[in-house]
């Protein structure tokens, strides 16, 4: 007791110890709240990266290093053919299947696809989701916890580092992508169907990280502005239905950003 102050006793004493008491039981209750609502917060900053079902999107790492860009074979705008440096990066296994989509849709994070282009309703869930525009495709992403790949990524994680002219390799094969069929011509009429197919059902046209239907199947919006019309954002990939030119890594298309079609999805991408 400092020097001047006067004892504390009885009635006041009491009141003095219910103080600290209550002091005490309200800062264990802040401290526990604080607990709680660090929780909250982690798992609500964590959510994005869950879909339906609290699984996480299954992607594929493409590591750190240089890829060969550009070709010399294929339009102008391909060259010139170069090398770069591409930070460490995952991209999605597949595309964005009709199921993951509805997820979003269903948690009110994406737009529903208009009628005129959504296809059947009863459509297999796991064909990819096509007649999304730009902005679906980055609304989506977001919530999976991604984002579109650049440009950039994406042709590394087609052509690896040895700057393959297809996915898989060297050789246009009519057997690894479903590409080159539409409305019985095209050079895989007869054997490939001419339409979008389940994502993953040509597991040999893989790339080296593993990656799926990057030949092929549906158009992919990718996040980059096309140079020469910046009013437009870049596809890659070719489609089902792509059958003037086969499904080559380094072939470029672009569109308009509120653009839908048939044959045009998109995967996702984010940190390995």
């Amino acid at each position: 007791m400092s020097v001047g102050q006067r004892p504390i006793r009885g009635a006041e004493a009491a009141f003095v110890d219910y103080h600290w008491t209550s002091m005490a039981r309200r800062n264990v209750e802040v401290a526990r709240c604080a607990v709680v609502l660090a929780v909250v917060l982690a798992v609500v900053l964590a959510a994005p990266a869950l879909e339906a079902g609290g699984s996480r999107a299954d992607r594929v790492v493409v590591p750190a290093g240089p890829s060969k860009q550009g070709s010399t074979k294929g339009e102008e705008d391909e060259r010139p053919e170069r090398t770069v440096v591409v930070k460490a990066f995952a991209i999605d296994r597949t595309e964005v299947t009709r199921a993951r989509y509805a997820a979003c849709v269903a948690a009110h994070r994406c737009k529903r696809v208009p009628a005129a282009s959504a296809g059947p309703s009863d459509a297999d869930p796991e064909l990819p989701q096509t007649g999304v525009s730009w902005v679906d495709a980055q609304a989506f992403c977001r919530f999976a916890g991604g984002r579109l790949p650049t440009e950039v990524e994406w042709e590394k994680a087609a052509r690896g580092t040895d700057g393959r002219e297809y996915p898989w390799g060297d050789e246009v094969d009519c057997a690894r992508a479903n590409w080159g069929s539409f409305e019985g011509e095209g050079p895989c009429a007869g054997k490939n169907p001419g339409r979008p197919v389940r994502v993953g059902s040509y597991p040999t046209g893989a790339s080296v990280y593993g990656a799926l239907d990057l030949g092929g199947n549906v158009w992919e919006w990718v996040a980059d502005r096309y140079e020469d019309e910046p009013g437009r954002r870049v596809v890659r990939g070719g489609s089902c239905c792509s059958y003037f030119v086969g499904p080559r890594a380094a072939n470029r298309n672009a569109w308009a950003p509120e653009h839908r079609d048939a044959d045009l999805g998109f995967r996702c991408a984010g940190k390995p």
